[in-house]
C-alpha cells in the first residue's frame, strides 16, 4: 500500500473516530447493514490493495470467484458473525467503508451534512440532533467526494464508482494478470 493511501485512511480514521466521540455515533456491533443491503461503491483503486494481499495470501482466485458469482450483491468481504464487524479485510477495507455514517456530504447550500446511517438513528434517535450541533459548531469532518478523489490512484485503474464486488473482481484480474507475468 502506498504511503499516501495510508496517511490518508489514517486521515479518515481519525475524522471518524473524532465524529463518533463528539457526536456518540457508533455502529451497533456486529451490523454490517451498510455492506449487505445496498452494496458499497468503490473505485477499482480502492479495492486494489485488497486485491494485492489476496494474491499475496493465495485466496485471490476464490475471491474472484466469490465476487464474480455475488456482482452487485452484498459484499463479499462481509462475514456475518465471524468478526466483532464482520469485515474480513478490515485493517485495508476501503475508504467509504471507514467513512460511512461519520462523514459529511454538501446540502444545495454548500453547507456540511453528516451522512446519518439509518441504523445509527434507529439505534439513538437523538443522534441526528448531536451531529447537527457538532458540525455547527464548526466541528471537523471529511467529505467523502475530496477525500475520494485524493485518494485515487490511476495506476490502479478508472476513478468510476461501481459496486464492491464488480470493482474487486476488476481489481483481482488485474494483479493475478500482474502475478503470471512475474
Amino acid at each position: 500500500m502506498t504511503p499516501r493511501r495510508l496517511a490518508l485512511y489514517r486521515t479518515a480514521d481519525e475524522l471518524t473516530a473524532t465524529v463518533s466521540s463528539a457526536a456518540g455515533l457508533v455502529c451497533p456491533t456486529g451490523c454490517g447493514a451498510c455492506c449487505v443491503r445496498a452494496a458499497p461503491h468503490v473505485s477499482v483503486s480502492d479495492v486494489a490493495p485488497i486485491a494485492r494481499a489476496a494474491v499475496a495470501s493465495g485466496e485471490a482466485e476464490a475471491l474472484l470467484a466469490r465476487a464474480r458469482a455475488t456482482g452487485a450483491g452484498p459484499c463479499v468481504l462481509f462475514a456475518p458473525g465471524q468478526l466483532a464487524g464482520g469485515c474480513t479485510v478490515y485493517p485495508i477495507r476501503p475508504l467509504v467503508c471507514r467513512l460511512f455514517a461519520f462523514t459529511a456530504v454538501r446540502d444545495k447550500r454548500g453547507q456540511a451534512e453528516l451522512a446519518m446511517c439509518r441504523e445509527h438513528v434507529a439505534a439513538d434517535p437523538d443522534a441526528p440532533a448531536r451531529a447537527r450541533a457538532y458540525l455547527d459548531g464548526g466541528g471537523a469532518v471529511g467529505y467523502f467526494a475530496d477525500l475520494q478523489t485524493e485518494a485515487h490512484e490511476p495506476a490502479d485503474g478508472p476513478a468510476e464508482l461501481v459496486p464492491i464486488n464488480v470493482a474487486l473482481a476488476s481489481a483481482l484480474e488485474r494483479e493475478l494478470l500482474r502475478a503470471q507475468y512475474r
